[in-house]
């Protein structure tokens, strides 16, 4: 089965300014990729070229097996803006209009339904007037009536409050359930770590870090330990340390079995070993850090 959207070297440039440089990643069917990135790294730029809003200056790309250039892959595309806007109308007529765009039959009951699937209940009042989040549950809806295989998705739940952003994220985890394909940009870290099976980080219109967030994060060098029923002698404290909130301690990864051993003397009763590593958005400071180190920039 071919990927679901392929970037093979694609670079960007408008005039002497270089958005994309020699991007290459893939989307496989059923999989969600999180592209980060600092403002201005490229990832809109990159979401437009494969939804055929601008064309690619090198390199090549395929949208289900097909250039980004294909219509009847487009066909297969859904696509949500950071920055939706509407004409005059309600909720049903913006879906209707935009199943019409797509070519496809659109019922009252099937609008209905993708309306109530994103959380929009509105439906009477000029869209134009709606919050900043309605508006984002709109385009969501716009984006799935004609039940697409590949979903572009810029900034899905920028306005949401946390529970939109709940109902986003359980949203896309259906679709891909579903069989969809996601290319997510958000500044949302965590939730990006909580959906996206893979995770692309732009700077500079660069492809820096590819991969599984398990694999960008890396070995954890950092552990808790959890203990209870410890009766530390004075040994004890002065090598650990007093017990931190509810009998935790946090020490290098490598030191685990002699405080276990010191514990155990001392009658504990180990509840749990926990690796300790960093989250994403602590991978993302790090990453935009060392970039910009690395291109001589000294981080702000």
């Amino acid at each position: 089965m071919a990927a679901a959207l392929v970037f093979d070297g694609i670079s960007k440039h408008f005039g002497a300014a270089h958005a994309l440089r020699g991007v290459s990643f893939a989307i496989e069917p059923g999989e969600i990729l999180g592209m980060v990135g600092p403002n201005g790294a490229g990832k809109t730029t990159a979401m437009q070229i494969a939804a055929w809003f601008l064309v690619a200056s090198a390199g090549t790309g395929s949208l289900i097996g097909r250039p980004f250039s294909s219509a009847a892959a487009r066909r297969q595309l859904g696509y949500v803006p950071d920055a939706p806007v509407f004409f005059a109308g309600t909720a049903i007529d913006a879906v209707r209009f935009a199943a019409q765009l797509s070519d496809v039959p659109a019922s009252r009951d099937a609008i209905e339904t993708v309306l109530r699937r994103v959380g929009l209940i509105e439906w009477k009042r000029d869209v134009r007037r709606f919050s900043r989040g309605m508006q984002q549950r709109l385009a969501l809806a716009q984006a799935l009536i004609h039940a697409p295989r590949v979903l572009i998705l810029d900034e899905p739940a920028s306005a949401l409050d946390p529970e939109g952003v709940v109902d986003v994220r359980r949203l896309l985890e259906s679709l891909r359930s579903d069989g969809a394909s996601i290319l997510l940009s958000s500044h949302q870290l965590n939730e990006v770590a909580l959906v996206s099976d893979r995770i692309a980080f732009l700077h500079q219109g660069r492809l820096l870090r590819y991969g599984k967030l398990e694999d960008l994060l890396g070995p954890a060098d950092q552990v808790e330990v959890v203990l209870r029923h410890l009766r530390p002698d004075a040994d004890f404290i002065q090598d650990w340390g007093p017990a931190g909130e509810d009998g935790r301690w946090h020490i290098p990864a490598n030191k685990t079995r002699p405080l276990l051993e010191a514990a155990w003397s001392c009658g504990a009763e180990l509840l749990s070993v926990t690796p300790l590593r960093a989250d994403l958005t602590e991978l993302f400071l790090r990453w935009t850090r060392d970039a910009e180190t690395s291109e001589g920039n000294p981080p702000a």
